[in-house]
């Protein structure tokens, strides 16, 4: 038996490869997983999908950058990688056959990319690997599922029950007592850390959204008995600084904030003079946005717009969810909205 680092819907180049993001993922990578991965020498990583973020191309400088942290790392250090498909890592939807892994990383003889449902043996463990559910492996993964008889099952799932954004509950999608048979069912997809019964959301390394705010992002390490640890990030992307004019700043807080997205969001504001030189001080700073908030009903309905595809559906089903024929309206709503966002894409 070994332990075996969990990581899941690392998602490079997101944010239209936003090169604030690659610095924090450098910082991450380089800085927190790298060294853990030497220090309880980790020798297996299992990677639940969505490894490259968006589905019909890729930005070159971003992919030499995942392969300069993480990949030639991994590899220099002979470290085994299996890697699950998820739904953004393939260009059609209803097939794996082409998907970015297996045409980006080839030159990894490290990495065992899993393009059908399967049984492995990762850190000594019996493992049911499933990749992304489509239409053309739609049977034999539910066959697969039924018949093995591995204690763990790993994929990259969209199940019932469970919150695909905070404060929102997925009410469709798969059924979560299919995996009752397993001791532990680990899944990427959702990027909200969760967990219940014996089903574990592992959720994203890393803060991409403003929805994350506020909320832990990480790696796993599963542990020679079965049960996970889990590895916190300390590089925050967003914060949010509450402004009344007994606010003080000190030069090593503004300084911690470099590289992140900062709200100030304004409460109180009698001293002009004083809110300006903050802003201005700030401003100066090397931020990766700034804004500045003073109409609070704004913060309470702000609404980030580079929200990702599974977060506006639930926003759009949210908002039809009065409507006498919701599901037929949500299902209209879906295709276009998927329509559009393939035309984005191309």
């Amino acid at each position: 038996m070994s332990k075996v680092l969990l990581i899941t819907d690392q998602h490079f180049g997101v944010r239209n490869d936003n090169l604030h993001y690659v610095e924090r993922y450098r910082k991450f990578y380089t800085e927190i997983v790298l060294p853990k991965i030497d220090e309880e020498g980790i020798t297996e990583v299992l990677n639940l999908g969505d490894t490259f973020d968006r589905r019909k191309g890729v930005n070159f400088s971003s992919l030499e950058a995942a392969k300069e942290m993480w990949f030639r790392p991994l590899q220099e250090r002979g470290v085994k990688m299996t890697m699950l498909l998820g739904n953004h890592d393939i260009y059609f939807k209803n097939t794996l056959r082409v998907n970015s892994p297996e045409l980006l990383l080839g030159e990894f003889n490290n990495i065992e990319i899993i393009y059908c449902p399967g049984e492995r043996l990762i850190g000594g463990k019996k493992m049911m690997l499933v990749p992304w559910i489509c239409d053309e492996n739609r049977e034999a993964a539910w066959e697969a599922i039924k018949d093995t008889d591995a204690k763990y099952c790993m994929g990259h799932f969209e199940l019932n029950g469970f919150d695909p954004i905070p404060g929102y509950t997925m009410t469709h999608g798969d059924d979560p007592d299919v995996f009752k048979k397993f001791k532990l069912v680990c899944t990427g997809h959702f990027h909200c850390k969760s967990s219940k019964a014996n089903i574990r959301y592992l959720g994203n390394p890393c803060q991409l959204y403003w929805n994350d705010y506020g909320l832990e992002r990480g790696f796993h390490i599963l542990n020679n008995n079965g049960s996970l640890t889990f590895y916190e990030n300390p590089f925050k992307t967003f914060h949010k600084i509450y402004y009344n004019d007994e606010l003080t700043l000190s030069p090593r807080q503004i300084k911690d904030l470099d590289g992140m997205y900062v709200k100030v969001i304004v409460e109180e504001k009698k001293d002009q003079v004083k809110f300006d030189s903050i802003v201005r001080r700030l401003q100066a700073a090397d931020l990766a946005d700034l804004k500045i908030i003073e109409d609070m009903s704004y913060e309470l309905d702000d609404v980030d717009n580079d929200l990702e595809i599974e977060d506006t559906l639930t926003i759009l089903e949210q908002c039809v969810s009065d409507f006498e024929n919701k599901e037929g309206i949500f299902k209209i709503l879906k295709s276009l909205y998927m329509e559009a966002s393939d035309v984005c894409a191309t």
